[in-house]
């Protein structure tokens, strides 16, 4: 009877002891939805943090354009300055040129007074010789040696009696001579000074032209000086906007590495909480994807092993490598997870490591390139890099370590 009687107190106790241990545990285990709600919050500051920085790179793609802009502007700039430059000195040309024409046209003025001065003094001995003639003649006439005076006095002008004068027999063979030498030069010096004088017009005209190419000249200087002030008002926008748009890309970088941070923040909360639940969650089966085409075999295993490198050792992952094209093949996130390292890592060579949740994290080694970036939240499937022989490596192939709250277990245990 007491024997029965204490087999029961031991029932009840051992109920009871189940019942505060299944509490105790309850209390530590973190229910998928708990967990859910984590990842989900931390994924949605990752894709803000994304979001933000493709802000901070749409403003810098401004901003260079802006950069682009302004530094045509000052090259228009350089040009102008360089065409005002020119046309000052086309300008200063011209006016040399109007210079040379003022004072070859004063030179011909000149000439044309000197020859008219000529013309004048000819004109004066020609009437002086006339005088002399027609007194000769009148005194002829009162000596009565007219002969055929009356023509004679009846001529209009030195032409008419110059025309007649043949008919004047008993005038001096001499006067006749210095009359028709006097109109000779007369008429040279008339036809010198028409020369002159169409000379002078085609420098005036030439003049004239240059000064009408000066105002073409001033007028597009004007012109080029507008464009000057214009394209200068131009460079000070884009500087000044280049200058905003890159004070707001700063901004914007900023900003996202503060989501960054807290992204990260709120992924190693949810990380943790499987940490302090001691790693209880409930998995889906299936829930992790193979890092590799199907046509994969391994070439090491999990555990103690022969290393060509260090002698004997513990293997802390699976070596994969395919049955085909193993170098280059890419490798896949076995599941979403936020990148924390996408560089060269020791005898791992080239090396990508990534949180997967459920306190797990992956390694994979010996990459030849890389498909993601340090602070990246990637999705289950996506390609993460490609498979090579970096570090401490003989040949082609994927290392693989999985690890639990930070110690390496077997990879198959996912599985």
């Amino acid at each position: 009877m007491k024997s029965k009687k204490k087999r029961n107190i031991l029932i009840v106790l051992m109920l009871i002891m189940t019942l505060l241990l299944a509490n105790f545990v309850s209390s530590f285990a973190v229910s998928q939805e708990e967990y859910d709600k984590a990842q989900e919050e931390a994924k949605a500051a990752k894709e803000a943090t994304e979001a933000k920085r493709k802000e901070a790179k749409e403003t810098a793609k401004k901003a260079a354009e802006a950069v682009a802009n302004f530094e045509e502007a000052e090259k228009q700039l350089e040009q102008l300055a360089d065409d005002i430059e020119n046309k000052k000195v086309e300008i200063s040309n011209t006016e040399a040129e109007i210079e040379n024409k003022i004072s070859e046209i004063e030179a011909k003025k000149a000439e044309i007074e000197a020859k008219k001065a000529e013309m004048k003094a000819k004109e004066k001995e020609i009437e002086e010789q006339n005088t002399a003639l027609n007194k000769r003649l009148v005194a002829m006439y009162k000596s009565g040696n007219a002969g055929m005076i009356d023509v004679i006095l009846n001529s209009e002008n030195i032409e008419d009696l110059m025309a007649n004068v043949g008919v004047v027999h008993r005038i001096l063979d001499n006067d006749e001579k210095i009359l028709k030498k006097l109109q000779k030069d007369y008429e040279v010096l008339e036809e010198f000074k028409k020369e002159l004088e169409a000379e002078q017009a085609v420098l005036e005209d030439q003049q004239a032209a240059l000064e009408n190419e000066q105002a073409v000249l001033v007028d597009q200087q004007i012109g080029l000086e507008a464009k000057e002030v214009e394209t200068d008002e131009l460079r000070k926008k884009y500087q000044k906007e280049a200058d905003e748009l890159h004070a707001l890309q700063a901004q914007k970088e900023a900003e996202a590495a503060e989501m960054a941070a807290d992204a990260l923040k709120k992924q190693l909360e949810a990380e943790q909480m499987i940490v302090d639940a001691g790693g209880q969650i409930d998995l889906a089966p299936g829930e992790y994807a193979w890092p590799t085409a199907s046509n994969w075999e391994l070439s090491d295993k999990y555990g103690w092993r022969r290393c060509p490198f260090h002698g004997k050792e513990f293997h802390n992952g699976l070596d994969i490598v395919l049955t085909s094209g193993t170098r280059g093949a890419p490798v896949y996130a076995i599941a979403d997870g936020y990148v924390t390292r996408a560089s060269w890592y020791g005898g791992y060579g080239n090396c990508i490591q990534y949180a997967v949740g459920n306190g797990y994290s992956v390694l994979y080694g010996h990459l030849s390139g890389y498909n993601c970036k340090a602070g990246q939240y990637v999705t289950k499937g996506s390609v993460l890099g490609y498979i090579g022989s970096t570090g401490a490596s003989t040949g082609p192939h994927l290392h693989f370590t999985v690890f639990q709250n930070g110690e390496h277990i077997n990879p198959f245990s996912l599985y």
